[in-house]
């Protein structure tokens, strides 16, 4: 396993995100940012956006995150509340759900930027099937749904999934009280 990905736990409780996700197909792609662009790595791939910047406010520049009202549809606050408790949590950033088509590709990539800097990234791993992984340069962690993980996006990364099923997986930004690794 790489160096810069790390399971945390297994055994969180996503079955009321999977069923809300199946139940509002519309929240996908309502936001497009790093998914429209041919030249993004996320190119094909489709996020919901639960949590960022204010409307308005430019999120590539220091501010504060606010809850989007998918957030409440999807019963998000379940997962990532307790999660920043268990991870010490200073401070909650965005809250990104990417969903990744079977046989899809979210190309090899770094995280710029003040959010990706400010902030540690863990997830929740809400769908999978095997032959989906994270990968890193030096090792890959493959997840199973409900697996926490931390993950150090300043590295080149990159996730491949090579099963029949859709790949989703929650992402959390928080600044905990010490570094995870």
């Amino acid at each position: 396993m790489s160096q810069h990905i790390k399971l945390i736990r297994s055994g969180a409780p996503v079955a009321a995100v999977h069923w809300a996700l199946l139940e509002h197909p519309e929240l996908w792609d309502q936001n497009t940012a790093r998914t429209a662009d041919p030249r993004s790595p996320h190119h094909g791939l489709s996020d919901i956006w639960a949590r960022y910047a204010a409307p308005g406010v430019d999120g590539q520049q220091p501010h504060q995150s606010v809850w989007y009202p998918c957030a409440d549809v999807l019963h998000l606050r379940d997962l990532v509340e307790p999660l920043v408790r268990a991870v010490g949590g200073l401070e909650l950033g965005g809250v990104l759900i990417t969903r990744i088509p079977p046989g899809g590709l979210c190309r090899p990539h770094t995280d710029p930027g003040w959010h990706a800097r400010h902030y540690e990234k863990f997830a929740v791993q809400i769908a999978s099937a095997p032959g989906q992984a994270f990968h890193f340069d030096d090792g890959h962690l493959v997840t199973k749904p409900g697996d926490v993980f931390w993950f150090d996006n300043a590295h080149t990364h990159w996730v491949t999934n090579d099963s029949n099923y859709e790949r989703i997986t929650l992402i959390v930004c928080i600044r905990p009280q010490r570094k995870v690794a």
